[in-house]
């Protein structure tokens, strides 16, 4: 479909116009409202449509009554405009720039999904958007310069290159903007004492540390160490490692079974939550994981059930299976939980709020179900099957009060072996 079929309006559509016998005002389908609409807002001042986005156009015709309710949004309205007239760029750069984030946010998703953008970690692109939206609102602060320099040349290149390698976890945006916000908050610390970065001392840092949460402890420790290891602040000051409590509290095997009975129970509403909430309770994954499954992950082949974590995949018991075939499907989707957003998976802080909901404990439950895996199974068998670091099932070996057994020897490469 060009730019030049889709600016025809009604006159492209094949509807049937007036029905017959009808001598009233022309009726005109959907498609036809909406390419009249599209032809009208995407004119870049020629009469014609703009070139660049006849691709959004044509994937925005394929769904008229979504695209005619989509392009009655005054903020729509507003950033196609922008877009056309060429006051926006149709960059992604030129998209975090634009100053209502949650209108950018969703016209970036489309643009990706026709093509007219390059697609990229969703993550990373909603930490970039962030990121210049925050340095923008410091315009004028006295620490701007160092604030900018900490995200351009430390957390944002990390970031790209962790994107670049896998996935962005769900967490690494909310630990990046903390990171910023500890920093701001240190150097508006110093501020208030009079004390520039340069002149900041070891019993400054420690007063810091003494008198501030977890945290805030934890968050500021990158800033601290990019600072001093680049001469920002003075190199020789000691920057404390932050202590966390090992283990954790975890649920009892009853109550870990209790639940799952609940929700696998036969008179159970089967929903995303319901299944995310078995998929923990039964195979100890983080919500950061659950909700970024893809159908592919799913292998249902004569009855038999069984999903991919790891290598291999898990078997997935009857009652569960059964709710997870029962999932509402996003046509054209690849995600087992599909989001609002197209072309994306439901969003980690609304599954986790509704996992949340329906009463399950998220961290003493997952802890549970690792517990009570490792106890059943060799941990390297445990987090090679569902996609865990051994020293991660090692370590709740030794929590769960089991034995370790000499597995890890078989599995070392020969050539790794000591003879």
């Amino acid at each position: 479909m060009t730019a030049d079929g889709l600016a025809g309006g009604a006159g492209s559509c094949e509807c049937a116009g007036n029905p017959a016998g009808y001598h009233g005002r022309k009726v005109h389908c959907p498609r036809c409202r909406v390419l009249r609409r599209l032809g009208r807002l995407l004119d870049d001042g020629t009469g014609t449509m703009c070139p660049a986005l006849a691709p959004l156009a044509a994937a925005l015709a394929a769904d008229p009554v979504a695209a005619l309710r989509w392009t009655e949004k005054p903020h729509v309205v507003e950033l196609l405009a922008a877009l056309v007239r060429g006051h926006v760029p149709l960059t992604h750069d030129g998209l975090n720039a634009w100053p209502k984030p949650v209108a950018a946010k969703h016209m970036r998703h489309r643009l990706i999904g026709c093509r007219v953008l390059p697609a990229g970690d969703p993550r990373l692109l909603e930490l970039e958007a962030w990121f210049c939206r925050r340095l923008a609102a410091l315009t004028g602060d006295p620490h701007e310069p160092l604030l900018r320099q900490f995200a351009h040349w430390h957390q944002l290149p990390r970031l790209r290159a962790a994107a670049a390698a896998r996935p962005l976890r769900s967490t690494a945006r909310q630990y990046a903007m903390l990171q910023f916000t500890q920093a701001q908050n240190f150097l508006r610390w110093l501020d208030h004492d009079g004390v520039r970065p340069g002149e900041l001392t070891q019993a400054r840092i420690d007063t810091w540390y003494a008198t501030r949460k977890v945290h805030e402890r934890q968050h500021i420790r990158g800033f601290l160490l990019w600072a001093t290891g680049n001469d920002i602040l003075p190199r020789h000051l000691h920057i404390p490692p932050v202590a966390f409590q090992s283990g954790g509290t975890a649920l009892t095997q009853q109550r870990r079974l209790e639940l799952l009975r609940q929700f696998l129970a036969p008179g159970q509403q089967p929903g995303p939550a319901t299944a995310a909430a078995c998929l923990l309770l039964l195979y100890a994954q983080p919500l950061t994981r659950i909700h970024r499954l893809t159908v592919s992950d799913i292998l249902d082949n004569d009855g038999q059930m069984r999903i991919r974590f790891g290598d291999p995949p898990a078997p997935v018991p009857g009652p569960l299976a059964d709710i997870l075939r029962q999932l509402p499907r996003d046509q054209g989707s690849p995600w087992l939980f599909p989001g609002l957003l197209p072309g994306q998976p439901v969003g980690y802080p609304t599954l986790r709020e509704q996992v949340s909901a329906l009463g399950l404990p998220l961290r003493q439950a997952r802890i549970s179900a690792l517990r009570q895996l490792v106890l059943q199974a060799p941990a390297p068998v445990v987090a090679d099957a569902l996609g865990f670091h051994q020293t991660t099932t090692t370590r709740q070996v030794a929590h769960a009060g089991g034995t370790w057994n000499q597995y890890p020897t078989a599995r070392t490469p020969p050539h790794t072996r000591r003879h």
